[in-house]
Order: structure tokens, then sequence, then C-alpha cells
């Protein structure tokens, strides 16, 4: 994934935007990215343990599949600790975290 979009995608999910519809409009059918290359990204997130996937409607964590649809509006990717994205993605270097490196392009 190119570093801008990359950047973006991790902006999106810091500032509360990342419902699966938006990423899946977003990042796959305008930006043209596979399913697969965001699952991988969102996967690993969750499995470092920066980002927990919730349903909408109560904020519950959920471990369900990631439903890559436009209408899923029920499913949202978010940070596991909102003060860390903030430290971590809004400083001065403005460089993708180290953890994420891999999937730059």
């Amino acid at each position: 994934m190119k570093t801008e979009d990359l950047k973006e995608l991790l902006l999106s999910i810091a500032e509360e935007d990342a419902i699966i519809s938006r990423l899946y409009g977003l990042f796959s059918l305008r930006k043209g990215y596979t399913v697969q290359l965001l699952e991988e990204i969102i996967q690993h997130g969750i499995k470092i343990g920066w980002f927990e996937m919730v349903t909408v409607q109560t904020g519950e964590i959920t471990h369900k599949d990631i439903e890559w649809k436009i209408d899923n509006v029920f499913q949202e990717i978010i940070f596991s600790d909102r003060n860390f994205s903030v430290m971590t993605l809004f400083n001065e270097s403005d460089e993708i975290p180290n953890e994420f490196k891999q999937f730059s392009s």
C-alpha cells in the first residue's frame, strides 16, 4: 500500500472513522487495494493489540470475521488505546509506525 494511503488508513482508525463500509469503499473500491491486503493490515493490528473490532451499535468487542462490503455499517475498527494512537500517529515525524512498515510500498 502506498505510504500516504497506509497513513490515511491508520488515521481513519485513530479518528474513529473506520466503519467497514467506509474502509471498503475508499480503500478497495476507490483506491483499488484488495480486501486481502486490508484484512492483513487490520488483523495484524488486532494481533499486536493495537486494534479492536467493535459492533457500532453497542461498542462491544467482537471476534467475528470482517464482512467486507459497502453496506457493512455495523462493524468498526478502533484503536485499543486512544491516547496511544494520538501519541503514535499525530506527531512531528509523520512516519508510519514500525509495526506497520511491512505494509508500505
